[in-house]
């Protein structure tokens, strides 16, 4: 018997929930995300410099926090960029998740954040980094929150631009054998989960008019292996100007999915490469630091 529409979006609130707890009693502890400190990240004693005149904001996707960016975080501040990031989205029945509350609060958390680095950065812009859902928050933010004009680029890791297809929710429910959970698992636990379906009211509010933002330098890169956000092609933007890329097209060996991405060092090179064009390095299969 084909599950209704509603059946299937709780079961993937369920899944998600399921494979967070799991993962978190399969991680040792001494790489445990919550537990992990990055160095140097959140100093509002950094220099801007000529070569890097803006702050660099780290936006990290759903389910995850602010350390799931320990491998890139340190290689960007050892570049000389001031790196920040914070843990948004936390909601009242699953407090150890970070990106599950409301995307409309989410977004309002992460601008004020944004907010608050610039002005005690003494920045006028800053340039911005999102994985997943973190790749579309900035987008809400200059459109909704009073953000015109305050990011310079913007790239997205394995972005959900587009929201995720039925089927590709389906698929990533069904490989955990999960069925049929109350729909009021939505409003209590993830309510983001929802509004990322394609075709949903957010969806459609966020790219009415358009999937870019004026004046910001967009870029995005996928990974054909991405299990959450499918097609993989959604992560685009088609609009002139923007740059989008296959990780599989810099490294055919790359493996990484929707999560490992954001721990390809691969991934990071073309990060760094748009971030700063005049100072290109080649992105492949063995890019080193």
């Amino acid at each position: 018997m084909m599950l209704s529409f509603t059946s299937v979006l709780s079961t993937v609130v369920a899944a998600l929930i399921f494979l967070s707890v799991i993962q978190a009693a399969a991680v040792p502890t001494h790489v445990h995300f919550e537990k992990r400190e990055i160095a140097g990240i959140n100093n509002y004693g950094c220099k801007l410099t000529p070569a890097h005149p803006r702050p660099l904001l780290l936006v990290h996707g759903t389910t995850l926090t602010l350390d799931s960016w320990s491998t890139w975080a340190p290689l960007l501040i050892k570049e000389g960029y001031c790196v920040f990031g914070l843990t948004y989205g936390k909601y009242k029945d699953v407090p150890f998740l970070g990106g599950i509350a409301p995307i409309e609060d989410n977004a309002q958390e992460v601008a004020s954040f944004a907010n608050d680095v610039l002005t005690r950065m003494n920045a006028t812009q800053l340039d911005y980094i999102g994985h997943s859902q973190g790749g579309i928050l900035g987008r809400y933010w200059i459109k909704y929150l009073d953000g015109a004009g305050k990011i310079n680029r913007m790239i997205g890791v394995s972005p959900i631009h587009h929201g995720t297809t039925l089927s590709g929710i389906t698929t990533f429910a069904s490989a955990l054998h999960i069925l049929n959970p109350s729909q009021s698992l939505f409003d209590a636990v993830a309510p983001a989960l929802y509004q990322m379906i394609v075709g949903s009211p957010f969806m459609q509010k966020l790219n009415a008019g358009g999937d870019t933002s004026p004046g910001v330098i967009h870029s995005n890169i996928a990974t054909q292996f991405d299990e959450i956000v499918t097609p993989w092609e959604t992560c685009y933007q088609e609009a002139p100007g923007v740059t989008n890329t296959l990780l599989q097209k810099l490294c055919l060996l790359a493996l990484n999915e929707h999560i490992t991405i954001i721990n390809s060092k691969i991934a990071l090179r073309w990060a760094l490469n748009q971030l700063d064009p005049a100072k290109t390095k080649t992105a492949n299969c063995v890019s080193v630091f």
